[in-house]
């Protein structure tokens, strides 16, 4: 049956699987596991599932009144998270960037993760729109 919960709880088990990966990650870049950028991580992507979530009760925007499909919502609310993170995190984004794990690709600045940002806002946002609905309509439970 489709709700707001089935999308928060969508939501909230996407950003802790994609936090959890991104965590397990950070040893190779010089982080410890738990470290506080490492935790900020996790909540932050479990953050923007919960709220992309609430944000697939508009199918339209409420104030400027055009139509919000599931994929403009999902990208959208990605680029404003992940533009969060980079503004909160650049010293340590700069650090991963630089590394020799991913500067062999040319991909220096911290903002190239804006784009790992929409993409995981069009899976969370899509995932939760398939299986658990959109819209006004939705029902609390």
């Amino acid at each position: 049956m489709h709700s707001v919960t089935g999308r928060i709880v969508i939501g909230k088990i996407l950003g802790l699987l994609i936090g959890i990966a991104v965590m397990s990650t950070l040893p190779m870049f010089g982080f410890p596991l738990f470290s506080m950028f490492g935790l900020g991580t996790l909540i932050m992507f479990m953050l923007m599932g919960v709220m992309i979530a609430f944000v697939g009760l508009f199918s339209r925007h409420p104030i400027l009144n055009f139509s919000m499909p599931w994929w403009l919502r999902g990208i959208v609310m990605g680029l404003i998270f992940m533009l969060m993170y980079v503004l909160l995190s650049y010293g340590a984004l700069v650090v991963v960037m630089q590394s020799a794990l991913v500067s062999w690709m040319g991909l220096t600045s911290p903002f190239w993760v804006l784009l790992d940002g929409a993409l995981i806002g069009l899976l969370m946002s899509g995932l939760e729109t398939k299986f658990a609905g959109e819209g006004e309509q939705l029902p609390l439970r």
